[in-house]
């Protein structure tokens, strides 16, 4: 017969039972403080570091800009030598024979230079572009494009305000551009004088 608080086999006595009692609180507790412990740090971004990261971005996007900038620019450049050197060799005839038919195909190949030119210049012409480049060189094609339609219309003395215009506006981008890049040589993007107009025998409208 057992007596009072002893154990029999196979089952553990009243000291037993608070010594896995104590055992397995401690256990509990050392997995508890494992579990609550934080890790360093904080997931609230600092003030300063909003700034610099603002700043950064606002950096590189005015930097891409600024590359638009410069592709215009060049682009615009290169093609102006191109269209002026077209309507000078152009107009210097023209200014001799008073005489499209006898420009031969001078006139032709001006209309080329100016269209080919308008076409390189188009495409760098983006959204993202800086508006102080880009409205002036919207405005040099679109001057452009007048210059040519009055070359292919074969006129004469209405080709002196147009062609006027045209260095004006090529002056404009020019001056814009001189901020983005260096600008070329005057002489090798300076259309030459416009027609002359002494009155000379010549079909109507010419």
């Amino acid at each position: 017969m057992l007596g009072t608080g002893e154990a029999g086999p196979g089952r553990t006595g009243h000291g037993g039972v608070r010594t896995s009692v104590i055992v397995g609180m401690a256990f509990g507790g050392i997995m508890l403080s494992a579990c609550t412990s934080t890790v360093g740090g904080t997931g609230v971004v600092a003030p300063g570091e909003v700034a610099i990261y603002r700043s950064e971005v606002s950096a590189s996007a005015a930097a891409e800009v600024r590359t638009e900038g410069v592709e215009l620019c060049r682009e615009s450049m290169s093609s102006m030598v191109v269209m002026v050197r077209g309507y000078n060799t152009f107009i210097e005839r023209l200014n001799t024979t008073h005489s499209y038919p006898e420009v031969g195909d001078l006139a032709d190949k001006a209309r080329a230079s100016l269209i080919a030119g308008a076409d390189q210049i188009r495409p760098k012409i983006t959204e993202s572009a800086p508006v102080d480049v880009a409205t002036p060189a919207r405005t040099f094609l679109d001057s452009t494009a007048r210059l040519e339609n009055a070359i292919r219309r074969e006129q004469r003395t209405e080709l002196n305000p147009v062609s006027g215009q045209w260095t004006r506006d090529k002056a404009r981008l020019l001056e814009v551009c001189g901020e983005y890049t260096p600008v070329p040589a005057a002489s090798s993007a300076t259309p030459r004088s416009s027609v002359n107009t002494t009155p000379v025998p010549t079909s109507p409208g010419r």
